[in-house]
């Protein structure tokens, strides 16, 4: 008898074991999927405060595209001294950020924005109804 209980109580222990084990795992997919769609949220966020940006302050680079931003080449309506950086790397809810590309030459145009160090990135593309995402 006392090797059946013996058993029986292995059975049960492993089982518990396997159980607790599903549910640790699907804790961590589940922080994992919340910690993505914070990251995309902040990207969203950033590309809807940069589109802000060129809209008013830097209205003067709206029609320019990134890659031919430099100080000793900007449009006659820039101020003089006009700081890039702040469009290029900024941070949204103290997370850093830094933008890819930003192209107004498009039929719709694109605003291309990325994690600090090289980390998620996605593309917005100016519609309609404002800002969409690329892709999704």
């Amino acid at each position: 008898m006392l090797p059946l209980a013996m058993a029986g109580s292995l059975v049960l222990l492993l089982s518990s074991l396997s159980l607790q084990g599903m549910v640790l795992q699907g804790r961590q997919v589940q922080a994992l999927e919340q910690r993505r769609l914070r990251a995309e949220d902040q990207l969203a966020s950033a590309a809807q405060q940069l589109l802000g940006q060129l809209q008013g302050p830097y209205a003067c680079l709206y029609g320019l595209p990134s890659s031919e931003w430099r100080p000793e080449a900007l449009p006659p309506a820039c101020p003089a001294g006009l700081a890039l950086e702040p469009l290029r790397r900024w941070s949204v809810d103290g997370s850093p950020v830094e933008l890819i590309r930003w192209d107004p030459l498009l039929a719709a145009p694109e605003l291309w924005v990325q994690q600090g160090g090289g980390g998620l990135q996605r593309g917005f593309r100016m519609g309609a109804g404002g800002l969409q995402q690329l892709g999704g």
